[in-house]
């Protein structure tokens, strides 16, 4: 199993050259708790992430016993644990001893637990516990989850069917207008941090730089919270950021899903080039990329989700989900049906018998042919 907090982030360091050409964007920050999946192990062999806890052994002031790691980053470690009292198994979520010293990551991660907690929804992972161990350590726990997240399934398969990624993002944005309806955006809506559990259900993971819709700015002192290659415009340019900057992510993702790649991939890796083409340059159409056929209704709302200015896109997650499940049912009507084949007796003759005659006559036939064509064979000199 896979804790619904295994996420990754793309990391992205531009060469000088490129950097000089775009000075006006500011630098992301990307200290800001990105998890890896599967916990990279170091020079020793040993997982990094343990630190001083070990398997079997008590998390100090918790109820939970370290079952193994399952993913670190910038600002918490991720491990599977269990109940002593229950014997339930959770995923558990730690501040890194690292950043102890960090009060805006602590109460980052309790603001994520918080805002987790209160949006109660299927495809929202689920919170159980916020609390911090004796030295200041702050953590919760969230359902383990079965399944795997987008991005894997993506490898796995290079794309995915038009109907298969229709569905999965339209559960992502019900989640999303959950969380929206309650103030909340994501602000890093990608494939990484979408988990397509064993059911076929599909959870949101990762509110560690969600924001409340009202507030001011989404700039700490650290710079723009966010994944250069799926940022909207107006995260790049250190805007405001509402509903539809979810909602741009989301046509990314599903972009991404029916394509196989992104729209921009040609410079993934230079993060000011990335923000650039987000900002200013028009993005080509899924299907120049793609290895199937893209409906245009879906090529259409695939492109009205990541339209340059907010105002151009659906205006809600729910409207964009409605347009979604309209091109699937679409797409179910048109699919051809192919016909079983059916063997048909001929007139006369009892159904259930013609199979068996036609074998026979199979079998005739070939002794026929046996008879033939060897007594050839045994005459040729």
């Amino acid at each position: 199993m896979i804790s619904a907090a295994t996420l990754r982030h793309d990391a992205f360091k531009a060469p000088a050259p490129t950097r000089a050409l775009f000075p006006e964007f500011p630098p992301v920050d990307w200290a800001d708790g990105d998890t890896v999946l599967n916990a990279t192990p170091s020079k020793s062999g040993e997982m990094d992430i343990w630190g001083a806890i070990r398997p079997g052994s008590r998390i100090e002031g918790t109820p939970y016993v370290a079952v193994r790691p399952i993913g670190q980053g910038g600002m918490g470690d991720v491990f599977e644990v269990e109940h002593t009292a229950l014997g339930k198994h959770f995923a558990l979520k730690m501040l890194r001893p690292s950043h102890l010293r960090r009060p805006d990551l602590a109460a980052r991660m309790r603001d994520e637990a918080r805002t987790l907690a209160a949006l109660r929804h299927p495809n929202l992972v689920e919170v159980f516990d916020l609390g911090s161990t004796p030295d200041g350590r702050v953590y919760f726990t969230m359902e383990m989850l079965a399944g795997r997240d987008l991005r894997r399934e993506l490898r796995r398969l290079g794309s995915l069917s038009v109907p298969a990624a229709l569905n999965l993002v339209a559960q992502a944005l019900d989640g999303l207008q959950a969380a929206h309806e309650a103030g909340i955006v994501h602000r890093d809506i990608k494939l990484d941090n979408l988990f397509l559990c064993d059911d076929g259900s599909l959870k949101i993971l990762d509110f560690g730089i969600a924001k409340q819709a009202r507030r001011r700015s989404s700039v700490t002192g650290h710079g723009v919270l966010g994944t250069a290659r799926t940022m909207a415009p107006e995260q790049h340019a250190s805007g405001s950021v509402d509903a539809r900057t979810d909602i741009y992510a989301a046509g990314l993702v599903l972009y991404e899903l029916v394509a196989g790649r992104g729209p921009f991939d040609e410079v993934r890796g230079q993060e000011q080039a990335m923000r650039f083409a987000h900002c200013e340059r028009r993005p080509p159409p899924p299907s120049t990329f793609a290895p199937q056929e893209v409906p245009a209704p879906v090529e259409e709302a695939i492109l009205k989700a990541i339209e340059k200015r907010p105002e151009r896109r659906f205006q809600s997650a729910a409207e964009m989900a409605a347009t979604l499940r309209d091109c699937l049912a679409d797409a179910s009507k048109n699919a051809v049906k192919m016909p079983s084949p059916t063997l048909v007796s001929p007139p006369g003759i009892d159904a259930a018998l013609w199979p068996r005659r036609l074998l026979h006559r199979a079998t005739g036939a070939l002794d026929s042919i046996r008879g033939r064509i060897f007594p050839l064979r045994l005459n040729v000199p």
